[in-house]
């Protein structure tokens, strides 16, 4: 559906592989019997329910908007009026203390949040019934049907919804207005100028769902033990792709539809790579101090936020600017955002706690940051620094929206859906690199004979400088993660409207990926099965 906004919510709470836990309980007070329920707030407007349950002496956690429940922590602590745990698996943590009939704490993984919890009533426990997932299939078009899930969950006197739409990747869109009982299911989207209303019936609730226009969607209630069926999403190279594959005495290239060495695609993300470098061999050639504040180079910027914070996304700034929805076009999001707003939103940013939070704010930042100590723009710092000496003839950032080159390839949405292309401004370096497979493949061929020869701009890009929980060491740019043997390799991807990307390779300079789709689904599988599969390491 062309107007479901993307939405992807930061990985709280997500759910590993269950394992019997370490626990300990000592004294405990009976009035801490029984379930809590509590409102983490992530962000403005962005919730989800984390529960705990109590009962003699023992402990477990759900998360209802996520299907998680009765996990077992890997150790807790209940005294006289205070409750503790901590998951290695989720890697999150809670302390809390009794405080007139609340629960009062803080929650933590990677960030800290004040979580407070209150005690279900018997009122509320009747309306658990309701606690569920409501899957149903929207009609998009006569062929199309794009799968919904509504997550329901009971706080204390009312209710937390969630939306997901698993086949484009967005889950946890915050619903309002939620109304359910035995007659009806109604909510509000705001995020997504978009609601339902529907009555029960024996197929579920069905009802009218409207974003722009109207949709008719039956909203089924998954029981306990109901398989939530996978989605199928489309398979590499369905609306076109290439795949390259790099090893220092071959190079095997597989393209997809009519495309070729020739065909160009946006690259999202796998821009920050590229951001990485240039900050790297600013440290290394003319002497940037990796730690250097960059109010340095922006007076009301904070204080507190270096270059290598931006590099590692531990800036405590948000992953996108307050203000960069003014006035955005929702096909073309970023396109309008110059360097005025720039400017106002790091004026106006609240930094947070410097915990891992990816950010195409920082990145953005930190590109014009390093255009500003270069006195040249973004554009013309990565056409000389990277385009022109690693020998990417085609590759450009995407600034102007009338420049469309006759081999730039349409992108297409989850559905199969033509979109339309990205343009940048001030966020630039978040993702506006347009480029080719052969170009890609110049790009990380050179990265890799740079690391052979061990350059020192690409050591210092390639240094791990930040545990990521759960995923991999965080370099600059660059995530560092191990192959089942130990073996360490580079990776970073990307996705735009209506592409994706995904580019790799080993430190040892044995073996490099690139993979460009032309479809906004997510492409990492395929290609970490292509770079970390032993036969050919």
């Amino acid at each position: 559906m062309k107007t479901l906004t993307q939405w992807v919510l930061c990985s709280f709470i997500a759910v590993a592989a269950l394992c019997h836990p370490v626990s300990y309980a000592s004294q405990y007070d009976s009035e801490l019997n029984g379930m809590w329920r509590g409102e983490l707030e992530i962000q403005d407007g962005v919730s989800l329910t984390i529960g705990l349950s109590i009962k003699d002496g023992q402990l477990t956690l759900d998360s209802p908007n996520q299907g998680m429940f009765e996990h077992k922590p890997t150790e807790f602590s209940i005294t006289e009026n205070t409750v503790s745990f901590s998951d290695k698996s989720l890697s999150a943590s809670y302390e809390g203390k009794l405080n007139g009939g609340t629960l009062e704490g803080t929650f933590k993984q990677g960030k800290s949040f004040d979580l407070d919890m209150q005690k279900l009533t018997e009122s509320d426990q009747a309306r658990l019934k309701y606690e569920a997932t409501y899957a149903g299939k929207l009609p998009v078009t006569d062929t199309n049907t794009l799968p919904l899930r509504v997550n329901v969950a009971v706080v204390h006197n009312g209710y937390i919804g969630t939306l997901d739409s698993p086949a484009q990747q967005s889950y946890g869109i915050p619903l309002t207005e939620l109304v359910i009982n035995n007659n009806q299911l109604s909510f509000e989207s705001p995020m997504l100028q978009a609601s339902f209303s529907g009555e029960l019936t024996e197929d579920g609730y069905t009802g009218t769902f409207t974003q722009g226009k109207d949709f008719p969607l039956t909203l089924k209630k998954l029981e306990a033990g109901d398989k939530q069926t996978a989605n199928e999403k489309p398979g590499l190279g369905e609306k076109g792709a290439a795949v390259v594959v790099i090893t220092p005495d071959n190079i095997e290239k597989k393209f997809y539809g009519d495309h070729d060495d020739n065909t160009l695609y946006e690259i999202g993300s796998v821009t920050k790579t590229m951001v990485g470098y240039l900050l790297a061999a600013a440290s290394i050639n003319e002497n940037l101090d990796l730690n250097t504040p960059i109010n340095k180079f922006w007076s009301k910027a904070p204080t507190e936020v270096t270059l290598k914070d931006l590099a590692v996304h531990h800036s405590g700034l948000p992953r996108l600017p307050e203000n960069l929805f003014d006035k955005a076009d929702q096909n073309d999001p970023y396109a309008h955002f110059d360097e005025t707003m720039l400017e106002s939103a790091l004026a106006n940013a609240s930094v947070g706690e410097k915990a891992y939070e990816y950010s195409n704010f920082g990145y953005g930042v930190l590109a014009e940051t390093l255009a500003k100590h270069s006195d040249t723009s973004f554009e013309d710092l990565v056409q000389t620094q990277i385009f022109k000496p690693f020998g990417m003839n085609d590759s450009y950032v995407a600034l102007n929206s009338d420049y469309k080159p006759e081999n730039l390839t349409a992108g297409h949405n989850v559905l199969g859906e033509p979109v339309a292309h990205w343009h940048f401004k001030a966020l630039a370096g978040a993702g506006a690199v347009v480029s080719t497979p052969c170009d890609m493949t110049r790009y990380i061929q050179t990265l890799m004979e740079k690391v052979k020869n061990s350059d020192k701009a690409v050591t210092t890009l390639l240094t791990s400088r930040k545990t990521i929980e759960g995923c991999c060491q965080q370099a600059l740019s660059w995530m560092i993660s191990e192959d089942n043997s130990g073996k360490p390799y580079a990776w970073h991807n990307g996705q735009t409207a209506g592409f994706s990307s995904f580019v790799g390779f080993y430190l040892d300079g044995s073996k490099g990926v690139v993979v460009l789709n032309a479809q906004s689904v997510n492409v990492n599988s395929d290609a970490l099965t292509l770079l970390t599969e032993t036969s050919k390491n």
